[in-house]
């Protein structure tokens, strides 16, 4: 079974939370946003990271087409956007 965008944003929260309890021992609350700021991971979507003005995640969008594939429907990629941040809150940070 594939893992659909709602697994891998549980997953990409989770790791978040982990690696930035990590770095601030625990110490939780304004220690803990300061430390994801900049962080950076290989997810299951690929590299991703957090802006540090936005606090948003910037990853790479990828362009697919449907193809069937012994029987089965696959979204295949053909195209990558790279380190794509999201443009509202990008304008609003500048």
């Amino acid at each position: 079974m594939r893992p659909n965008f709602m697994a891998v944003g549980g997953y990409d929260g989770m790791h978040l939370i982990y690696e930035g309890l990590k770095k601030t021992n625990g110490a939780g609350g304004q220690a803990l946003v300061d430390a994801m700021k900049g962080m950076s991971w290989t997810s299951p979507r690929g590299p991703v990271s957090i802006d540090p003005q936005t606090r948003d995640i910037i990853q790479n969008i990828y362009v697919r087409k449907v193809e069937r594939k012994d029987g089965e429907l696959y979204n295949v990629e053909f195209a990558t956007i790279p380190n794509v941040k999201d443009p509202v809150k990008a304008a609003k940070s500048n």
